[in-house]
């Protein structure tokens, strides 16, 4: 079943985008620690949302004690958004306590090192109200909600006064919303996941000649490539490598260098509304496959940063699969997008603990993209780690013809209809 969190059912636009809910002035109507219903434990995404929500306590109270100074010039002038700990505020110590309590607290849940930094942030959610604010009107502050599924928002003014808005932006309103650096965290998140996987298989490309010339080629899976080929510029690099007669590539001679297949082009297909508060998605990709003793493994996490609209053909030139740590031409493709109940060391090792239970090619019958997104426990699927697509059965031999025939390379369309991946092999010299 298709599951995704960037691509939803349409939220519904609100009658109204804004509506009073409290009058209380200097009221803090701000939640305390929730509790899971029917006595569940807090999720990740709970504890992520409680520290994004103090954050953003913590800003409103420095608007309403005067303490702000320039503290959103910089949105104010061009930038949409800025580093939490990077505001200028006056008597800033509890202010800076708060934010590194609230950023050590996500770091946890999320299973990052404290070399990450910072990944609070502020941003100006509807950049129309940016003259607005320069002429200091005053914003609505509110922390971005974990429920991707939440058609509604509350966000507060300085004196606590409590303000629901619907999908649509208010006029001439500035609203601040407190979030996380989606790609700061992609980034950490990806190295932990590699490193992990590196750490599983540290032999998953060894063999003597370092190459991909003994690759075998897919006996019996199915080739799932669309049946398109895009218009897509000729990759650089040295002559690609051509197919045989069995299908197999030829492999440029692996001592110096390596094949690799590149994505030339990739668009997220979906579109619905999104409500005003949300910012792009964050995506990365998990690329399994398997090695030179029939075992199967992931390669080291790919970040795809560039990867946040729906309808936009993105030409990233990005290496996606060495294939000199593959046995078999063949690998599977799971597109994942970063969400706050997402913790990487426990996704890690969800991904690592179920391939190595798979050993010998086609003996299971499932697709390593289905085992993959089995591993990642059902409760994870809920307003957290969400899936964009998956792209089964990926060959070198497959692109390497259509290559040789004159195409620029192969277009893959996602077994969700979600993503379209056009795809080059080349070969990268070594220096």
């Amino acid at each position: 079943m298709y599951r995704s969190g960037l691509f939803r059912t349409a939220v519904a636009v609100a009658a109204s985008s804004v509506c009073l809910v409290s009058g209380a002035a200097g009221a803090w109507a701000q939640p305390g620690a929730r509790t899971a219903p029917s006595g569940a434990q807090p999720t990740r995404a709970d504890a992520v949302q409680d520290a994004k929500q103090a954050a953003a306590r913590s800003l409103r109270e420095a608007y309403a004690a005067g303490q702000v100074e320039e503290a959103t010039s910089g949105l104010s002038a061009s930038a949409d958004e800025v580093g939490l700990d990077r505001l200028p505020v006056r008597s800033s110590s509890n202010f800076r306590a708060s934010v590194k309590s609230s950023n050590n607290a996500i770091l946890a849940a999320k299973g990052l090192p404290a070399s990450t930094g910072n990944v609070l942030k502020v941003r100006l959610a509807n950049p129309e109200a940016r003259a607005a604010l320069a002429r200091g009107v005053q914003p609505l502050i509110a922390a971005e909600p974990s429920d991707r599924r939440a058609d509604s928002l509350t966000a507060y003014r300085p004196d606590g006064t409590a303000v629901k808005l619907g999908a649509t932006a208010p006029a001439g309103v500035p609203v601040l919303i407190v979030g996380t650096d989606g790609d700061r965290i992609v980034a950490a998140g990806t190295k932990v996941m590699s490193e992990g996987f590196k750490a599983a298989w540290p032999q998953a490309g060894a063999d003597s000649s370092g190459g991909h010339s003994a690759l075998k080629p897919r006996t019996g899976a199915t080739d799932r490539a669309a049946s398109r080929t895009a218009p897509l510029p000729r990759p650089g690099g040295r002559e690609l490598p051509a197919a045989d007669a069995s299908g197999t590539a030829k492999a440029t001679d692996p001592s110096q260098g390596k094949n690799v297949t590149r994505i030339n082009d990739v668009s997220l297909l979906q579109s619905n509304e999104e409500p005003f508060w949300k910012g792009g998605a964050e995506a990365f990709a998990v690329v399994g496959g398997w090695d030179k003793n029939d075992k199967a493994f992931a390669e080291p996490t790919l970040q795809m940063p560039y990867l946040d609209s729906t309808g936009v053909a993105y030409h990233p030139n990005q290496n996606l699969i060495d294939w000199s740590h593959f046995g078999y031409d063949s690998a599977d493709l799971v597109f994942l997008e970063e969400d706050d109940g997402t913790n990487y060391r426990d996704l890690t090792k969800a991904i690592v603990d179920a391939l190595l239970t798979v050993t010998g090619y086609g003996t299971t019958g499932i697709p390593l993209a289905n085992t993959i997104m089995d591993a990642i426990p059902d409760a994870w699927w809920t307003d957290e780690t969400d899936e964009l697509d998956q792209v089964y059965s990926v060959s070198h031999a497959a692109i390497a013809r259509a290559q040789s025939s004159g195409a620029a390379g192969l277009t893959y369309s996602g077994a969700g209809g979600n993503i379209s991946l056009g795809l080059s092999n080349v070969f990268i010299p070594k220096t």
